[in-house]
């Protein structure tokens, strides 16, 4: 072989290994449950796998370069995040291709940190890590209340909207990136309907094709964070009323875009025809695996796709007053367009806020029976009818109003007696980290008539006090069943003096949501 053509071969061999995509390695994770006192998130966790499960089908990232943690200890996190960086080293000492490190985080956040259960990172250890990491190129994406404390090391600016990436060479860009659900003090929410976290639902539709500006079937940073951020504002601000609005902080060098997905991966395609109706949705759910559920709104010029793995799934169209649902499946290699799918109408789905009951569901009525424990001498279970209603206050508390009646029937000394009672209590609930599971204290009063043999009547009043605990069942739809038990000390006046007698009551029944 002449020597031109040896180096020519080296040329090209070189050319080959350089333009080689980086090693991805990435840690996604999400947890649920914060401090004590804060409201048990819903889907923080399947937020997690599902932005992973993106990276794997559509990122460069291997299976085996992917970790995925739910409600981790601080300890297992940090040991997770050093082992990842273990690999990082051995790729770059046995490869001269470029690795990338992405962190992942979906839960409860305080203006200082991650809340890990009744643990905590800071945000400063996590800029630390970042910083220390061997990667040459370093992301994170927190998805969580007041995550914008996050956007603040020296240097760097919180900055809403979109964003361009400042250049100074024509080499790939290295250095870190942090993308922040909401601004610093704003509260981060999550859907029912969505089955996740507005954030994170409009991140992950973005890399699987929504956010394809350019059409070039390559997701970019820069598109993907312009994506998330309009759709987020405009998306919480239509269904809470107040506008949560991502951030982000850059320190990045070079020209070439951070490209974070490639829809040439894909198992299948589903695509959108131009539309010129503005108020048209699509939502696409996933009948397999976590459900998850893709959104994304018809362009008046231009087709649009969802890159989607293949499998069984749900189409819904909506529009400002009308809502059609159909089923359809995607085999692989398959690319079909939405139009081909039968729809037929539907109720609408419901919204929900993240960590708490669905915004909008202030109020629910109560209709309960329940059984108190004797007040007096030869008593037995004295059944009671319930009603009221719940008040939300806030994500987290709960105040409950009931009117309550009661009939209880003894005898003393041979003489058969009756006690009705007619009265109210209001009650103060905190929501526990078990799902549907509240406990608070009750303050009541009742009006109570006496009756002997049916004959000689008296009225009486009494006090109540109690402690609480209460579990809801959602049944389906507005409907949800309701069990509560109430440790009391009721006070009264017997035989002219007052006595205070210890009870225990239990009610079950239902709950409409208004």
């Amino acid at each position: 072989m002449s020597r031109l053509a040896l180096i020519l071969v080296f040329f090209f061999a070189a050319s080959a290994e350089a333009q080689l995509p980086e090693r991805r390695f990435a840690l996604a994770v999400g947890g649920n449950v914060g401090a004590p006192g804060h409201a048990r998130l819903r889907f923080a966790e399947a937020d997690a796998s599902r932005f992973a499960d993106t990276l794997k089908e559509l990122g460069g990232f291997h299976g085996e370069d992917v970790r995925v943690l739910h409600q981790p200890t601080r300890a297992r996190l940090l040991a997770e995040v050093r082992a990842l960086e273990q690999r990082i080293a051995e790729a770059a000492r046995h490869s001269s291709r470029r690795n990338l490190l992405l962190l992942y985080w979906s839960g409860h956040a305080t203006e200082q940190g991650l809340e890990l259960g009744s643990e905590s990172l800071s945000f400063t250890e996590l800029r630390k890590l970042l910083g220390a990491s061997r990667a040459h190129v370093r992301l994170a994406f927190v998805d969580a209340c007041r995550s914008g404390g996050l956007i603040t090391p020296k240097g760097a600016k919180a900055l809403p909207g979109g964003f361009a990436l400042d250049v100074t060479s024509d080499e790939s860009p290295d250095g870190t990136a942090i993308l922040a659900s909401s601004g610093p003090g704003e509260n981060a929410l999550e859907s029912a309907e969505l089955r996740g976290s507005f954030f994170t639902h409009h991140l992950t539709a973005g890399l699987r094709g929504a956010a394809d500006a350019d059409g070039d079937s390559r997701i970019t940073l820069q598109e993907a964070y312009r994506y998330a951020y309009a759709k987020t504002v405009s998306h919480t601000a239509e269904v809470s009323g107040v506008a949560q609005r991502p951030t982000y902080a850059l320190d990045l060098k070079g020209k070439g875009e951070l490209v974070l997905t490639e829809l040439r991966h894909a198992d299948a395609r589903l695509v959108f025809a131009p539309g010129t109706e503005p108020d048209r949705r699509w939502l696409v759910v996933r009948d397999e695996g976590l459900g998850e559920v893709l959104e994304l709104r018809e362009d008046p010029v231009k087709p649009r796709q969802l890159a989607l793995r293949a499998g069984s799934y749900r189409l819904i169209r909506t529009t400002a007053d009308d809502v059609r649902t159909g089923a359809f499946a995607l085999v692989r290699g398959e690319e079909r367009t939405a139009t081909t799918v039968t729809l037929t109408q539907r109720p609408f789905a419901e919204r929900g806020e993240k960590g708490g009951e669905a915004v909008g569901r202030k109020l629910e009525l109560l209709a309960a029976v329940g059984l108190n424990t004797p007040p007096l001498r030869g008593m037995g279970l004295a059944p009671a009818l319930v009603l009221g209603g719940d008040v939300a206050m806030g994500t987290s508390q709960t105040l409950r109003l009931r009117a309550r009646y009661q009939d209880g029937r003894g005898q003393d000394a041979g003489l058969p007696y009756a006690l009705r009672s007619l009265g109210g209590d209001v009650a103060w609930l905190w929501r526990l980290p078990v799902r549907g599971l509240e406990a608070g204290g009750r303050l009541g009063a009742d009006a109570v008539r006496q009756s002997v043999a049916s004959t000689s009547e008296g009225t009486a009043f009494r006090g109540r006090v109690g402690a609480v605990l209460s579990h809801a069942l959602p049944l389906g739809g507005r409907v949800s069943w309701f069990s509560e038990v109430e440790a009391q000390l009721a006070s009264f006046r017997l035989n002219d003096r007052v006595v205070l007698r210890p009870a225990v009551e239990a009610v079950t029944g239902l709950g409409f949501r208004l």
